[in-house]
């Protein structure tokens, strides 16, 4: 029981370059259409400071750190496009951690 236990965490702790299954710690696809993601997006954009609105999320990704950071490219009401990193924190803040304007 225990080495199949060990096998078990050791092959979540490491993924095979051509593996499916995500690296523990790593960046996985994350869903534009999870409320959890609109919610950074969202905060993230009225961070942004140019009077505009979230009009879409065109890519979003998600790592587990001591809560969830978000990687999301959004673009806004005025066609802007951007990078963002969100930090959802243990206790639901969240901090705008990285931008740039693509």
């Amino acid at each position: 029981m225990k080495a199949g236990l060990a096998a078990l965490i050791a092959g979540m702790l490491v993924a095979s370059p051509t593996s499916a299954q995500p690296l523990a710690g790593g960046w996985s696809a994350g869903q534009t259409t999870n409320p959890e993601v609109r919610e950074a997006a969202r905060f993230a954009a009225s961070q942004l400071g140019h009077h505009a609105r979230l009009a879409h999320i065109d890519a979003a990704s998600q790592q587990v750190v001591a809560g969830m950071n978000y990687r999301l490219t959004l673009r806004l009401t005025n066609r802007q496009r951007w990078e963002v990193t969100v930090w959802r924190q243990l206790d639901g803040t969240m901090k705008l951690n990285g931008k740039q304007r693509l």
